[in-house]
């Protein structure tokens, strides 16, 4: 692998690490961020940089390998050595191992592989794509910015770039440096990768410094505490920022300076300074390359800790751990198969709330299919009615009024269903596929279950609402109360 060679240290020997000018791009401008935080700012030798990322992108394996020392014509053991995990699922090139010598029907290199890094800047001057820098490029390879070096697969994320990526010496090398600065988790052959980011470098900075190195633990399965994952880019993001946002209110593995900070970046504190933070992330399988699966960026962070907040307040006067009480509400979406766990409906709940759309459905699907038809059905978590009901609420605009009425209703439903052995009502209540299937089986629970409709439930209004809500919000959030509160008399009742 090159990434500079001899022809150009004449050229261009020294770089200029700085951060007062981004490029506003997550990748570059973390990776110069690593960069200035391991040389310092100012002006640097080029090959005294790359020596400096080498030492921490190549670690010890573990395992032993031979090569022939030609000087004393015998067999020598070394320790092996590889591109650190992640990185190595872009970093394809091996070390340089010199030529090989046959003994015994086996082929040993020469000398142990040398790995290094190593700049091909071209003759001609060309601007750079990333920072508009004028001067000698490098063309964009798999390992200096992984997600545009293949213009046919990634043109949808970076529709600039189909005909390649030329990027100057500092881009370049803060491509290179973008490995040490990032947040990433594996799920089998899934990898999970996060950059957190934010506009002004200098907080950008004191961000990895206070918050997220402390808070990073190097193992096989990533380098970040998450609430959960899976092999879901959206319950895994919903997962680390469960994390993030519980040291705002715990300091435990932070300094109060850097709890302080995290919640002014979060909005905890106002801070007029402070302008909110982004997460990009990017999932894919491992393989003979990364192949990329999805790229997305979250930056409504603030919104989301306050729903966070909203939360703890919920349910913090019954539970003596409101934050792991919340958590368990969002893990709870899974269900066991074999070895495995199926998290799809975790991912697809995880998506709605980091949209801020309507996660109800896959609550409901999630119940009927997986809770209800279990081997031994049990009903939601503890908290996540409420949980629910505060979402509802605040992000989806349901009346509060409307709210008590599903709630008593729906749990009254429940309740009369178990008594009489009425499970396929509720069934049929959550199959209604419009408002006058909806209202058929209103009349049904009123003949079967002598229970009496609320009147607000039986007016619906233009545009087939009921109370400013859809029909279907209403009935879905009807039937989770319905189908929960039956399964709680069922766990209730002695076998």
């Amino acid at each position: 692998m090159t990434l500079y060679d001899q022809s150009n240290r004449q050229s261009a020997p020294t770089i200029q690490l700085r951060l007062d000018r981004p490029t506003g791009n997550f990748w570059i401008d973390n990776g110069l961020v690593v960069l200035c935080s391991l040389m310092g700012e100012g002006e640097h030798p080029i090959n005294e940089v790359l020596d400096a990322m080498l030492q921490r992108l190549v670690q010890k394996t573990g395992n032993k390998g031979f090569y022939f020392d030609e000087r004393s014509g015998e067999l020598r053991e070394y320790e092996k050595v590889n591109w650190v995990y992640p990185t190595n699922l872009f970093i394809k090139v091996s070390g340089k191992s010199g030529k090989k010598i046959e003994i015994d029907g086996r082929k040993y290199p020469t000398q142990p592989p040398i790995f290094d890094l190593r700049l091909q800047l071209g003759k001609a001057s060309e601007i750079c794509d990333i920072c508009g820098r004028e001067g000698p490029t490098e063309s964009a390879k798999m390992w200096m910015f992984p997600f545009v070096v293949d213009p046919d697969k990634f043109a949808n994320f970076y529709p600039g770039v189909k005909q390649g990526l030329k990027l100057c010496p500092h881009c370049a090398l803060a491509g290179l440096a973008g490995y040490l600065g990032w947040c990433w988790w594996a799920h089998g052959r899934d990898a999970i990768h996060i950059f957190v980011f934010h506009t002004d470098l200098h907080e950008l900075k004191r961000l990895h410094r206070e918050v997220l190195e402390p808070l990073k633990k190097e193992s096989k399965g990533g380098n970040i505490s998450i609430a959960f994952g899976g092999p879901y880019l959206h319950e895994t993001t919903w997962g680390l920022l469960l994390e993030l946002f519980s040291y705002v209110r715990s300091s435990e593995g932070l300094s109060r300076s850097a709890q302080k900070f995290l919640g002014e970046l979060l909005g905890a504190t106002p801070s007029p300074r402070m302008t909110p933070v982004t997460l990009y992330v990017i999932t894919g399988v491992s393989g003979k390359a990364f192949n990329m699966q999805e790229f997305r960026s979250f930056s409504h962070l603030q919104s989301l800790y306050r729903l966070y907040e909203a939360w703890l307040q919920a349910i913090g006067s019954k539970s003596d751990n409101p934050h792991q009480s919340l958590v368990a509400v969002f893990r709870q979406f899974q269900t066991r198969e074999g070895n495995e766990y199926n998290t799809i409906w975790r991912e697809k709940v995880a998506w709605a709330i980091l949209e801020f759309t309507d996660p109800l459905p896959y609550v409901e699907s999630f119940l009927f299919d997986a809770k209800a038809k279990g081997k031994n059905p049990s009903p939601l978590a503890w908290g996540t009615e409420q949980v629910l009901e505060l979402y509802t609420k605040e992000v989806l605009a349901m009346e509060e009024t409307m709210l008590k009425v599903l709630s008593g209703f729906g749990h009254r439903l429940g309740t009369v269903s178990h008594e009489k052995n009425e499970m396929g009502l509720l069934y049929a209540l959550r199959n209604a596929k419009n408002p006058e299937e909806f209202y058929r089986v209103l009349n049904d629970i009123q003949f079967r279950l002598e229970l009496t409709v609320p009147e607000e439930l039986l007016q619906i209004s233009k545009g087939e609402k009921i109370a400013g809500s859809p029909w279907v919000r209403v009935k879905t959030l009807l039937s989770i109360y319905a189908m929960n509160t039956y399964l709680w008399r069922k766990q209730e009742q002695p076998q």
